[in-house]
């Protein structure tokens, strides 16, 4: 699944069929990595962050970058120039996501437990409630200057209801291809 983006700084930069491509393509990446909740936790926050757009700037006076916003932006584009890649690339987005969580490639650091959420990268990756996970991923790794907690969860919540379609409508199309394979057998 291939990403869209747009560079720029302005807001409600992405229609709601980029975000959904970006939020597919997202979960490719990572559905290996964790739970669809925890994915769906990290997409709520990545929505008020960046309108799941890998482009986005930082509006303002503002330095982050990228679908989480990194700030200083500096983080993701050294972390482009150390692979050779892009900035605005999804996929390296999403590297960058798992290295940090992960604490390798010198990624070490941004994912920060704290007395009220204490959960490590791995266990995180595990949660199977939505909003825990939304919540955690605000506090031990976003850490943003407005919470909008209500916002991040409905949209967390939301991205959860996209993925599980896409989740059954993929197995709904495997017991097809299973049971005409069968009958032609």
């Amino acid at each position: 699944m291939a990403w869209t983006y747009t560079i720029t700084d302005s807001y409600s930069s992405m229609t709601a069929e980029q975000k959904e491509q970006n939020a597919s393509a997202f979960w490719s990446k990572m559905q290996s990595e964790m739970t669809i909740e925890a994915a769906s936790g990290i997409l709520g926050n990545m929505e008020r962050e960046s309108y799941i757009n890998p482009g986005q700037l930082q509006g303002g006076s503002g330095t982050g970058r990228g679908l989480i916003q990194w700030t200083p932006g500096t983080v993701l584009t050294d972390y482009a120039a150390q692979i050779s890649g892009e900035w605005h690339d999804g996929d390296l987005q999403c590297a960058l996501i798992l290295d940090e969580g992960y604490g390798r490639n010198g990624q070490q650091g941004r994912w920060i437990p704290t007395s009220d959420y204490t959960y490590s990268w791995a266990e995180f990756c595990q949660l199977t409630d939505v909003e825990e996970a939304c919540k955690a991923y605000l506090y031990e790794r976003e850490r943003a200057g407005v919470t909008a907690l209500q916002e991040r969860i409905d949209d967390a919540k939301k991205w959860y209801s996209y993925l599980d379609s896409l989740r059954r409508r993929f197995l709904q199309n495997r017991i097809l291809q299973n049971r005409i394979r069968e009958r032609l057998i």
